[in-house]
């Protein structure tokens, strides 16, 4: 099944796995070819890998595949969006007898991730906050220092969620796996190293494995060896109790405290070094995303312009900031990460 999906070399991403009519495991993934623009696809059992019939553009991205089947067939949910035209993402629903014999597509909920399992209808923001309704009501779940890039669940145990991201402190990845009945959570470490948008099927467990330059450049892989750290990075809330857009580092941070800069400098707000490097971590994600064909440039613009007004006691790290938010935006030049983070250590060690 994973030869057929990674043939050719197609970069391949976003699994998840499901059982089928005659309890044969169903395989949807998406998949890009060089125009990097992704499709959903699916392979049932040992059939040959199709498109999902999603009637969507072709410059439109489709990714987040995830579905289940019951005695009426199929219901699927995907995100779909990017389009130069209308770049916004939603989340769409099909449902039919076959997965050849899909409904057209109706727009469920605006969302760049998220999906929609019988009542349930979950959705995140790319701020650490996902919002999940379904019988039991409305709540939210956030993870504090997080960007979530998608949330899906067990094939077959759809009470636990899977949530994937990048910590914005230090860019790494992580799948979460939480519990929506219990509230347990563990992190998902496959072959050493932590588990990217993976899926999970009984035992079985796939992820996106790195397999380029680029961010989203990867192929789907088999997990050989799992491990299941312990974690207490979600917190759940009553809905509105947190707002998407106050992610803050896991530690406090120095909003709060006078910034301790250059002689001199008066700055038109607070700085706060843990909110620039927030900020920074955040545009780093997104641009990374927009590379691969993303619509994610407007907000990773005013990430760079939030770095960059959050660091106006320290001038050279603001001038660097805004140097390369200006060159991104006037050229689409990548701001020189290395040296981005060499200033802010320069700062840093200057307020300690």
């Amino acid at each position: 099944m994973l030869t057929k999906a990674n043939e050719s070399g197609f970069m391949t991403h976003m699994p998840f796995l499901a059982q089928g009519a005659e309890g044969e495991r169903v395989l949807f993934f998406c998949r890009a070819d060089e125009s990097r623009v992704w499709k959903a696809h699916y392979i049932e059992g040992n059939g040959e890998v199709r498109r999902l019939d999603t009637r969507m553009p072709e410059e439109v991205c489709e990714c987040s595949p995830t579905a289940w089947r019951d005695e009426t067939g199929w219901h699927v949910s995907f995100i779909a969006g990017g389009a130069p035209e209308n770049p916004k993402y939603r989340l769409y629903r099909m449902d039919g007898p076959a997965l050849d014999r899909l409904s057209p597509p109706v727009a469920i909920q605006a969302a760049r991730t998220g999906f929609i399992y019988r009542e349930r209808l979950v959705w995140g923001e790319l701020e650490n906050l996902i919002h999940v309704h379904d019988a039991l009501g409305d709540r939210e779940i956030e993870l504090p220092g997080a960007n979530i890039l998608r949330v899906s669940y067990v094939g077959n145990a759809p009470e636990r969620l899977l949530v994937s991201g990048q910590w914005v402190m230090d860019s790494e990845v992580f799948t979460l796996e939480y519990n929506l009945t219990s509230g347990h959570q563990h992190f998902i470490e496959c072959d050493g190293v932590p588990a990217y948008k993976c899926a999970i099927l009984g035992d079985e467990i796939l992820y996106a494995e790195r397999c380029g330059n680029h961010f989203e450049e990867r192929r789907l892989r088999r997990a050989e060896a799992t491990t299941l750290p312990p974690a207490n990075a979600a917190l759940r809330r009553a809905p509105g109790e947190v707002a998407a857009t106050s992610t803050v580092p896991t530690r406090k941070c120095g909003c709060g405290r006078p910034a301790q800069g250059d002689a001199g400098v008066i700055a038109t707000r607070p700085s706060c070094l843990e909110c620039v490097e927030k900020h920074l971590g955040a545009a780093y994600v997104l641009l990374a995303e927009t590379r691969d064909g993303y619509a994610h440039r407007l907000r990773a613009v005013g990430h760079l312009h939030e770095a960059e007004d959050e660091s106006q006691t320290w001038p050279a790290l603001h001038d660097a900031i805004r140097n390369a938010r200006k060159a991104y935006q006037a050229a689409g030049a990548m701001p020189d990460w290395d040296a981005l983070e060499t200033e802010l250590g320069k700062a840093r060690d200057h307020a300690e």
